[in-house]
């Protein structure tokens, strides 16, 4: 069979899967239910989710009989993927502290097959995010006790990673998981019980052919391990997702992974002042998000140059370097800085301070006290202080 271009479609699309067309050389291993990996250590009970860059799968340890989750990393970037190194230098630096809330690193091993040669790492498995607990709430909050307990929870996590010299780089909502501590006592029956047992549907080329190695006979939908957030009742989060950071010592990157929602302004105004600060402004505006409703800058289809002009709204005029440099500040502000009211951008005309807004954030008056409104108020501007 010849090759098919990298941009053909090839498999007929499935919902709530990964691409199918990244089953081809370079791209995603096949993984079927039942499959056993590492020297028959590792056997497949569940799929947990999945990426560009990596399907990952709740599986069995049948040499330490407990669960873990498997991240197969596509073939093409295996052999450059620094997420493995981040995650031994953690364990070696921070030994086996359970109480750091960052992903309990458990080993790695590669797997040679049909698309290439693919790097699975082995930790604890988790459920959901954070950001997908939110979203499988009508409230689209966590209650008051639960969001505070989360938010020092997330603090903690990134001064551990932080103390042991590793910047994130990719620190958000989505990175940060709820765990699943029950699973350890549970049988398969007991997950498939609680989880709903692997949906798996029939993969097929659009050209009618057999299938070949390269792909899955079927595809597999994630375990549906969300909690909404309005149900969370004992979080222990985990911050995960180690395959953009990079070391203190390492020279620094030039670019974040990081949503442009949550893009600190040195990401576009001083690339080669990335580090630990960037990783703070990420987790204030997680922090924002996990507390209240909705994300502290919010837009419709936003680019960067919208979400510099929500930071000044939030917080004030750009340090005049960065204000020099902001090519599109004319679209949002007149030459004497005032809001322009004949923008062609849809966005409000005037600033909304970062108290008003957190205010206005989905709590009640009455959930946090006046004391409270203004410690957080304080931490989070010392947290975005530009």
């Amino acid at each position: 069979m010849t090759k098919a271009p990298a941009n053909e479609l090839i498999y007929q699309w499935h919902e709530d899967v990964e691409d199918l067309d990244g089953y081809r050389l370079g791209g995603y291993h096949p993984v079927h239910i039942g499959d056993v990996y590492s020297n028959e250590r590792y056997q497949i009970v569940h799929k947990l989710g999945f990426g560009s860059y990596s399907t990952i799968w709740l599986a069995r340890d049948l040499h330490l009989n407990r669960y873990v989750a498997l991240k197969i990393v596509v073939a093409r970037v295996s052999g450059e993927s620094s997420e493995s190194r981040i995650l031994r230098h953690l364990r070696r630096t921070m030994g086996g502290d359970s109480d750091s809330f960052i992903t309990s690193f458990r080993g790695e091993f590669y797997i040679d097959g049909p698309n290439g040669r693919h790097l699975c790492l082995v930790t604890e498995p988790a459920a959901c995010s954070i950001a997908d607990s939110k979203e499988a709430s009508l409230k689209w909050m966590f209650p008051l006790e639960i969001a505070r307990a989360t938010s020092v929870q997330s603090i903690l996590a990134l001064q551990a990673l932080h103390s042991n010299g590793v910047i994130h780089g990719d620190l958000y909502t989505k990175n940060l998981l709820l765990t699943l501590p029950d699973i350890y006592q549970m049988s398969t029956d007991d997950i498939y019980h609680r989880f709903l047992p692997p949906h798996k549907t029939e993969v097929e080329r659009y050209d009618g052919q057999p299938i070949g190695p390269k792909a899955p006979r079927y595809s597999v939908w994630p375990a549906d391990t969300v909690t909404a957030s309005d149900k969370v009742s004992d979080p222990r989060i985990r911050i995960c997702d180690f395959g953009a950071a990079w070391l203190h010592s390492d020279p620094p990157k030039e670019d974040l992974q990081t949503p442009v929602v949550f893009l600190p302004p040195e990401a576009t105004f001083a690339k080669d002042q990335l580090g630990f600060p960037a990783d703070i402004w990420t987790l204030a505006c997680s922090l924002y998000e996990i507390l209240g409703e909705r994300p502290l800058f919010e837009c419709v289809l936003p680019d960067v140059d919208y979400i510099i002009a929500e930071m000044v709204s939030c917080l004030g005029l750009l340090p005049r370097p960065w204000w020099d440099a902001w090519k599109a500040r004319d679209e949002f502000f007149a030459e004497d800085v005032s809001w322009r009211t004949d923008m062609t951008r849809i966005h409000d005309s005037k600033s909304r301070p970062l108290l008003l807004r957190i205010q206005q954030n989905g709590r009640k008056d009455s959930e946090f006290s006046a004391v409270e409104l203004e410690s957080l108020e304080k931490m989070l501007r010392a947290m975005l202080g530009i």
